[in-house]
């Protein structure tokens, strides 16, 4: 096994689905669930993540008597 000792860590490269242009320093602009299999992340270069709305918080949009620990 190859050790990583004096290796600087690879920066994250991805594709950007706006312009479609290989990217350094990815944003996130959404987050796909499914119901069957794993979900996925949707990435965008710096200057095409301003074309995209922010994601809700779920934890926000849930109705307050569907939260974990509230009170009743």
């Amino acid at each position: 096994m190859m050790g990583t000792e004096g290796k600087a860590p690879r920066p994250p490269v991805r594709m950007c689905v706006r312009c479609q242009v290989t990217t350094e320093t990815p944003v996130v602009v959404c987050v796909v669930h499914q119901n069957s299999g794993p979900g996925f992340v949707v990435y965008a270069c710096r200057a095409c993540a301003v074309h995209f709305p922010p994601q809700p918080d779920a934890r926000t949009t849930l109705p307050q008597s569907g939260r974990a620990g509230d009170e009743r």
